[in-house]
């Protein structure tokens, strides 16, 4: 694999570098940039390492190419007239790449290992992506639940359209006996009174059943219109387009002054590099009691170089507060800008509401007039028919329905009314297909929930039972006397000789260890990356363990790749040299 780097942080010139399959050390001296290098490879496996804290201060174009098994990704940088842009081909995209992939001074989990914190809940969450299961889960149950009342209530229509059914034989049978009664002794005009009371009554029941039906949909619809209408003016009430303005202007505000304090950053993080360098030469002159100037070569007084290493100290000090306090502000400027895009995304979804809402309104209208046309012709058609009926009637006043045409009357009601209900409520099978697909649909979710039940148990215990499986094996190679462990509560434990210890008090280096193995832990059980980088964090290791740490590397990725400080650039791996210069 190889890489080439430019004009990316603290690396003015190009940097080619050769990096072999397995645990590789880069050995540099300070300020030699070793962090840019490292942070190079981790951006192209995560955009999260934004363009602008790759590119160097005083270049305006940078490049990362990293070359492996014939494929080429990249990040090209520019900077036109103070607007930076990129093209970029990424290895990989995954935000888990800064924690489980760049084991650094700066990674989350280290800072609070070192702190002594022993919560390693959101550690466990944020690698293994439990969240999202979650997430996942709990929308599939609401669906789950959605579709079990959706069953309940196609089951109890499918019941009450049996019983229906039942009814409506029942009543078929009564008035096929009715009829066949009455032929032995009906008459013309019993027949006609029959037909016209019959025919009457059936059809003002369903002119009147219509207009009823029609009516309780306008009042709904009308309830359905007010309730839009009310929503539209509290939305609108609460959206400002002056707001909007004023937000998108403080946004873009605080992206300028972002991209000035970040500026500045990088500025004093140079300054920061090369006051380090000088303070180092200046207490080496000083040890050795040199008495000329390491850099011009005339006479000093080895005195001197104590009070040249205070000056430089108390110049480090301030840059170093200086640079905490812009840091500091970076912070809380991101803080602001994501409260305010948030804000506008807000804005945005309102704005969709309202124009959803006022479609909905107009559609609404719309309907009202429809269903009001509707009623005022079913009113006519209504009033036309009793005129009919009432002139047809007047030849036969005085005519009386038989008993048996008044029960068959009845029943003939009672059906018509037994069918419309059927019609509303649909055919039994049809809906007994329904309710198998319904039963179909519950079981696949039940399914899917208990893949991701299965999946989320898994995860929440595959980092810990990970963890336990190699901390002890790896404390041991690194020749600490501690035994690790993670709680069911997710609390990391530390014991010595079986007794618990304060994870403040370990040593630097025993922290160290800790981090790591936690971080080893869920590459093995969550994330495969493809390359891992241990950025200065190794310092903290005497040169024993230190050899010891790159042989317990082996294997975690296809490449290993750990910085530390030196006299001297040297590349190795493993134990074995590949190649040293001075």
């Amino acid at each position: 694999m190889k890489l080439r780097v430019s004009n990316i942080g603290g690396i003015t010139e190009p940097l080619e570098l050769e990096i072999m399959p397995g645990v590789m050390s880069y050995e540099a001296p300070n300020a030699y940039g070793k962090t840019s290098l490292s942070k190079s490879l981790i951006s192209l496996l995560t955009s999260s390492i934004k363009p602008e804290d790759l590119l160097n201060v005083f270049s305006d174009n940078g490049e990362i190419e990293l070359i492996e098994e014939d494929n080429t990704y990249y990040r090209k940088i520019k900077r036109i007239k103070g607007k930076i842009t990129e093209e970029r081909q990424l290895l990989m995209d995954d935000d888990r790449a800064l924690l489980l992939s760049y084991f650094s001074p700066e990674n989350k989990l280290l800072v609070q290992v070192l702190a002594g914190e022993d919560n390693v809940e959101w550690f466990i969450s944020t690698t293994s992506k439990i969240n999202e299961i979650k997430a996942k889960k709990e929308e599939l149950e609401k669906l789950l639940n959605d579709a079990k009342n959706a069953k309940d209530e196609m089951q109890k229509n499918y019941n009450i359209a049996i019983e229906l059914q039942q009814r409506l034989v029942a009543i078929d049978r009564q008035i096929e006996k009715l009829e066949k009664e009455k032929e032995t002794g009906s008459t013309i005009i019993s027949n006609t009174v029959q037909t016209i009371n019959i025919t009457r009554q059936n059809k003002l029941d369903e002119i009147n059943s219509k207009i009823n039906v029609r009516r309780e949909e306008l009042e709904r619809t009308k309830q359905k219109l007010e309730k839009a209408e009310a929503e539209i003016k509290e939305k609108e009430s609460k959206l400002k387009t002056e707001t909007k303005q004023e937000i998108e202007k403080e946004l873009k505000k605080i992206e300028e002054e972002l991209r000035s304090l970040t500026s500045k950053r990088s500025e004093l993080e140079i300054e920061l590099k090369v006051l380090e360098r000088v303070s180092e030469e200046i207490k080496e002159a000083d040890q050795r009691h040199a008495s000329s100037c390491y850099v011009c070569g005339s006479h000093v007084d080895p005195e001197t170089w104590k009070s040249r290493s205070e000056v430089i100290s108390k110049e480090l000090s301030s840059k170093t507060n200086s640079l905490e306090s812009l840091r500091s502000e970076i912070v809380k400027l991101n803080n602001k800008k994501q409260e305010l895009e948030i804000r506008l995304k807000d804005f945005d979804r309102m704005e969709n509401e309202i124009l959803e809402l006022k479609n909905s309104y107009d559609t609404l209208k719309t309907k009202i007039d429809t269903l009001q046309f509707q009623i005022q012709d079913l009113e006519r058609q209504k009033r036309e028919m009793e005129e009919k009926f009432n002139r047809t009637g007047e030849g036969i006043v005085g005519m009386k329905l038989s008993p048996i045409d008044e029960r068959i009357n009845e029943l003939k009601k009672k059906r018509s009314e037994i069918i419309y209900d059927l019609q509303n409520l649909g055919v039994p099978t049809l809906i007994a297909e329904k309710i198998s697909q319904k039963e179909r649909e519950i079981q696949n979710l039940s399914e899917q929930i208990d893949k991701y039940t299965v999946d989320f148990m898994k995860r929440l215990r595959s980092a810990k039972e990970e963890f336990m499986r190699i901390s002890n094996f790896i404390l041991k190679e690194m020749e600490f006397n501690l035994n690790a462990e993670i709680t069911d509560d997710n609390k990391l434990v530390v014991k010595r000789n079986g007794a618990d210890l304060d994870i403040k008090k370990l040593s630097s280096s025993e922290r160290t260890t800790i981090a790591l193995i936690l971080i080893i832990s869920a590459l093995k059980s969550y994330f495969q990356t493809p390359y891992f980088v241990i950025d200065e964090s190794a310092m903290t290791f005497d040169q024993k363990r230190y050899e010891k740490l790159l042989k317990v590397l082996t294997g975690i990725s296809k490449y290993v790749i750990v910085t530390r400080s030196s006299e001297k650039i040297n590349v190795r791996k493993a134990t074995k040299e590949l190649r040293a210069s001075s």
